[in-house]
């Protein structure tokens, strides 16, 4: 090894006085002998055998180290030689250089006021760290990691011992140790790891270790052929920094990115791995006779890194949602895009097919959509485009798939619907979006814009006759279909079914957005009704209120009063509005529609009200309870909305049927 190793661009001048410094650490004889003689590949274990003996005391601990739960012999070895011969000669030395190192630092005349707890403690735990890790990925050999761990802070021990009291300010008591780089830097102009590599140049370690003591804050810059040992070396001591301070999450944090990143270790084994380090720590230190403070606690170990963990599933969740996110919607409304859509529609029509269920495919386009970028900007165009998507989706979402097509032209793919339902749903479609101004920003300025839509309409029915032969057949006509209401005069609905020659008027309103005088379908006119039904809905979404007041229109004989929660429809009712029927959502933000039907069918002067609870999620346990607390009957909403007419019909029977109960308790 060179020097050439060294960067140049530090105070030379404090690494020659420390290097020069009578008082700087030296390796005891038989360390430095084993080091020598080991570098044959040849030598013989009763040579280095012998001469570690020439120290009874190094001896002795060597040997209680082997024995110790560190390595976990099965019986006891009895001699330095049958260690060697059990454990190999990289492990021998590594435990001679650990005691070797020991030694130094106790007769290297180190001010009181180092915290030669804290530098034995991230030692040990490095070492033992440096072991498993290596053990646990095969990235390196486990006894070159644990001693190159071990000692790739002597330099902090070079410079305790030489410049003492100008030391002691440098090293603040702060666990996170590139903070006391950082700090070596700024007040000495060098750092330990140029400190250590220069001791490591004078005692003649090994290569590797000197990679480890010079680069071990920078495993990047090691020579290639020791990138996995420097990688292991630094994970270790990221974990012995955690250990330290089991509340530091940063350093946690440090741990589990450089676990997963270099060795492709997840968040939950680097745990178990964590808890293994610790406990293994504590009984090196005692096989070393080393101070290295109390055992970090297990179970904040263990919480610590569980909820690490929990946290990095849920940033890989959120990161592969939002990715997918990225990929299915349209930038600007959110509203799934044109690639979603073409999946969707050749997905629906294969099904259709296989199960012979019917298919409808929706094209809804804004109106003289281009007058309003060329009066108003582009802006005002957006907001507009983003405005109609959000008013698609609350009136289709629960029951289609909305995606931006292209343009101001939104698709609709409704699985299950035939040609009738699918125009009752492009009614209400159509509807919602003219049932309130548009009100945007263009610039500065508040613009109120009046916003209708054309909407075609092509149904898909194998088994019945009316069948496309293809998906992209089906999207094409409801593509014409489009042209067909925007001829017919815009703001209403057109359809085609493979049958019919040519699109027809289905459920088609005048400009003004008024219900449909005729059945949606074609049929024979509605009746009106005799007397007008006061119905009370309990909705808090304002899309989903606005579409039971088109419902339950007053051409249809009905009068609605929307309440956003169950107390205000509550306080309502006991101030004397008496409603023939009420409509409530399952979820409020005040309570639960269930809390609704028990408080009303509680109440004695209330209890003859019918209530139709209505729920996004038509599962069996919501209609149970909504049932047993009370309620009349319960509503899919998507259902609801797209085949209002079974509903209005069931209204008025359950208004009857209670009027009826009145009358038989009046008499």
């Amino acid at each position: 090894m060179t020097q050439a190793r060294h960067d140049t661009a530090h105070n030379t001048g404090t690494l020659e006085r420390v290097m020069q410094c009578q008082t700087l650490p030296t390796l005891p004889g038989v360390a430095m002998r084993v080091l020598e003689i080991t570098q044959d590949k040849n030598v013989s274990t009763q040579e280095i055998a012998a001469t570690v003996q020439n120290d009874p005391a190094l001896t002795a601990r060597v040997l209680r180290t082997v024995n110790s739960s560190f390595y976990g012999l099965n019986k006891p070895c009895p001699s330095i030689t049958r260690a060697t011969g059990l454990l190999g000669i990289t492990t021998v030395k590594s435990i001679v250089l650990g005691f070797s190192l020991v030694e130094t630092s106790r007769r290297a005349g180190i001010n009181q006021s180092f915290d030669m707890l804290a530098y034995w403690r991230r030692a040990v735990y490095s070492a033992s760290g440096a072991r498993l890790l290596a053990l646990s990925t095969n990235a390196c050999d486990p006894e070159e990691a644990f001693v190159g761990a071990l000692v790739q802070d002597i330099g902090v021990l070079a410079f305790a011992s030489t410049l003492r009291d100008e030391y002691d300010p440098v090293v603040s008591g702060e666990n996170d140790h590139d903070k006391h780089l950082a700090a070596e830097v700024e007040c000495l102009g060098t750092d330990h790891c140029r400190a250590g590599a220069a001791l490591a140049q004078r005692w003649r370690l090994p290569e590797p270790l000197f990679e480890c003591i010079r680069w071990h804050h920078q495993p990047e810059r090691c020579r290639p052929e020791y990138a996995a040992l420097l990688r292991v070396v630094a994970s270790a001591g990221y974990a012995a920094a955690f250990l330290a301070d089991v509340a530091a999450k940063p350093l946690l944090d440090r741990f589990v990115v450089s676990m997963r990143e270099w060795f492709g270790i997840e968040p939950g084994a680097s745990r178990s791995l964590l808890a293994q380090i610790n406990e293994s720590a504590q009984s090196l230190a005692k096989s070393m006779d080393v101070k290295a403070g109390e055992s970090a606690d297990l179970s904040t170990i263990m919480a610590q890194a569980h909820a690490q963990l929990i946290e990095n599933q849920v940033e890989m969740q959120r990161e592969t949602l939002e990715l997918t996110r990225q990929t299915v919607t349209d930038a600007l409304t959110g509203a799934y895009n044109r690639a979603h859509f073409d999946r969707e529609v050749a997905q629906a029509f294969d099904r259709s097919n296989e199960e012979r269920v019917p298919l409808a495919v929706l094209f809804c386009d804004a109106d003289r959509f281009k007058s309003i970028n060329d009066t108003h900007g582009h802006q005002a165009g957006d907001a507009v485009l983003k405005e109609l998507a959000s008013r698609l989706a609350g009136s289709l979402g629960k029951i289609g798939t909305v995606c931006r097509y292209g343009g101001e032209e939104f698709a609709v793919v409704v699985p299950g619907a035939d040609a009738a339902r699918a125009l009752k749903v492009g009614e209400v479609a159509r509807r919602l979006v003219c049932s309130a101004p548009f009100v945007v920003s263009s610039g500065t300025e508040q613009l109120s814009l009046a916003v209708t839509i054309s909407v075609g309409v092509a149904a898909h029915h194998p088994g019945v006759g009316h069948t496309f032969e293809s998906a992209a057949a089906l999207v094409h006509a409801a593509d014409e279909c489009v042209y067909e209401a925007k001829n017919a005069g815009r703001n209403c609905v057109r359809s085609k079914s493979c049958t019919q020659g040519s699109p027809t008027a289905a459920a088609a309103a005048d400009r003004a957005g008024s219900p449909p005088r005729g059945d949606a379908a074609g049929g024979a006119a509605r009746q009106q009704p005799a007397s007008t039904l006061r119905l009370l809905a309990v909705e808090d979404d304002p899309l989903a209120a606005r579409l039971f007041t088109f419902i339950f229109s007053k051409e249809r004989g009905f009068e609605v009063t929307v309440y956003a929660t169950g107390e205000e429809a509550m306080r309502a009712i006991g101030d004397g509005h008496s409603p023939d029927l009420i409509l409530c959502d399952i979820n409020l933000p005040d309570m639960t529609g269930v809390d609704v039907v028990r408080r009303i069918k509680g109440n004695a002067a209330t209890q003859n009200i019918p209530i139709i609870v209505i729920s996004a999620t038509s599962d069996g346990d919501t209609r149970a309870r909504a049932e047993g607390a009370g309620a009349d009957d319960f509503a899919d909403k998507g259902a609801f909305a797209a085949d209002s007419d079974p509903w209005c019909m069931r209204v008025r029977e359950l208004v009857e049927r209670s009027r009826g109960m009145g009358r038989r308790s009046a008499a």
